[in-house]
């Protein structure tokens, strides 16, 4: 009898899991179910952003987008997936996009992230040191450039721009130019920046960047510690870059602290 009854309380106990499964959160129409699923609206106009980039913007016509439960046992490792995203176009058949979420993911990632961030990406040096082979151990690599010569150091001038308010005034992208650096013999040894409030209320960014670039087309990138040497003082352009997805009047973008050298 005992056995029968610990069979019965496992019956019971695996059909509840059933039930409550059943009664879960079934999704539906996008914007609708986002709140079924605690989503915040940001945070599920991301995932349909993101479908519609995997997707060539396909998504984004569709007459109907749903927002759906993730599948049974979706968690590898290191991943998991938050949802699933469901379009019905007009023509052809209904196509079905797993979001998922990778580690611990970013501060700024929309859709991983119910509070995200906005930040600006700073362009740090590359010290891979790149090789002509692929043996093992590695040949052909390149040896470390020379520290710039002190008298040229002297000469060259880092950019320091302490405060940048840019009005925002239409969605999409912006390009802000921001000055001109020199760096000694071409050595490039980092850049930084901040924003006074990353969680602004009024308007959202995304894909902030500072973009070095020499004033000279014919040189080659900045990054690598490992690019082709310059005599002297290089003069590099710096420019702010970013995109504007959500925007309300008078917003400004206020960064701080922008440094290159």
């Amino acid at each position: 009898m005992k056995r029968i009854a610990g069979l019965a309380s496992v019956a019971v106990l695996i059909a509840g899991c059933g039930i409550a499964g059943m009664f879960g959160p079934q999704g539906g129409p996008y914007p609708g179910a986002c709140a079924e699923f605690g989503f915040a609206a940001r945070q599920c106009a991301a995932m349909v952003g993101r479908v519609a980039t995997w997707s060539d913007g396909k998504m984004v016509d569709a007459d109907t987008i749903d927002v759906l439960p993730p599948t049974e046992g979706s968690r590898g490792i290191g991943g998991y997936m938050i949802a699933r995203v469901r379009s019905h176009p007009a023509t052809g058949p209904a196509k079905t996009v797993e979001i998922w979420c990778i580690g611990v993911g970013g501060g700024d990632d929309d859709v991983c992230h119910s509070d995200p961030i906005i930040f600006i990406g700073a362009r740090r040096v590359d010290r891979d040191v790149p090789c002509a082979g692929d043996t093992d151990p590695p040949t052909g690599c390149a040896t470390e450039p020379p520290t710039p010569r002190p008298e040229i150091r002297a000469q060259a001038r880092p950019l320091r721009v302490p405060v940048l308010d840019i009005p925002l005034d239409h969605l999409g992208s912006y390009r802000i130019p921001v000055g001109e650096a020199g760096l000694p013999d071409g050595a490039f040894t980092g850049s930084s920046a901040s924003l006074v409030d990353e969680r602004p209320t009024n308007f959202w960014i995304r894909d902030a960047d500072l973009v070095i670039e020499p004033v000279d087309p014919t040189r080659p990138p900045i990054s690598s510690i490992f690019r082709d040497p310059f005599d002297g003082v290089e003069q590099v352009r710096v420019s702010l870059e970013f995109n504007v997805t959500e925007l309300s009047p008078g917003a400004i973008l206020q960064v701080r602290d922008i440094v290159v050298e």
